[in-house]
């Protein structure tokens, strides 16, 4: 089901020519897997690790949750040794996800109608194209926008989607973004582009108001119907 939110503006647009995808928790949702072996390593150093403290590093990058653990307990910990931790545990809960639900056939419904799409996202190019391929929708990509680890590029600033918008040579309103957090959803709002929000679990309880139109599923809404709220001052 589509749910309008109230829009700031009712004019006349151009046609949408590029669809512009976050990739973690929008495209496939390793969300709450990750926040699990976060909170495990938290719980192991008898420190617990809740979801709100989480939604602050939710579709950002540069978060130091090590500092605070060491905080909590007291003592210096070994941030590279945490690190690699996670990494291990990430390969074994993130092997078998695949994209979410009805995004293959959204992306096929893109290029059926010519849409250009890139993937603006926090995650370095290598993640991407490595979970991309994994979810099995690599392939049709115009671009792959990263920061690279360089958090003055990263969401929440819009630097990403104004280096996809050149890359692409649109106008801010010839483009929509998908976003599943907060961070994304104003990354995407502060460059100009008009956003769908698509929360996944870890996301849906959090503020998603500045995007400009909700949907709780892919697998629940059509392109078409997407776009047509966004064109002829639908939106």
């Amino acid at each position: 089901m589509l749910s309008l939110l109230p829009p700031s503006t009712r004019r006349r647009t151009p046609p949408v020519r590029a669809v512009l995808f976050d990739l973690d928790g929008t495209l496939w949702d390793p969300e709450p897997h990750v926040f699990r072996i976060y909170s495990e390593i938290f719980r192991e150093h008898g420190q617990e690790l809740t979801r709100r403290q989480w939604a602050g590093v939710l579709g950002t990058i540069g978060f130091d949750l090590w500092s605070v653990l060491e905080e909590r307990v007291g003592r210096s910990l070994d941030h590279i040794a945490l690190d690699t931790r996670v990494a291990h545990r990430k390969e074994a809960a993130l092997g078998g996800l695949g994209a979410r639900p009805g995004v293959p056939r959204l992306l096929g419904q893109a290029d059926a109608a010519g849409l250009a799409r890139s993937v603006v996202s926090n995650s370095p190019t290598a993640w991407i194209t490595r979970y991309a391929r994994q979810c099995g929708i690599e392939h049709g990509w115009y671009a792959l926008h990263s920061p690279e680890g360089d958090t003055s590029r990263a969401k929440p600033s819009p630097h990403l989607y104004r280096e996809a918008l050149e890359r692409l040579s649109l106008a801010p309103d010839e483009a929509i973004a998908f976003e599943d957090s907060p961070s994304g959803v104003r990354a995407a709002r502060a460059a100009g582009v008009r956003c769908v929000a698509v929360p996944n679990t870890m996301t849906a309880p959090l503020d998603l108001s500045h995007a400009d139109l909700r949907i709780e599923s892919f697998a629940e809404a059509e392109l078409p119907q997407i776009l047509s709220r966004f064109t002829a001052g639908a939106v």
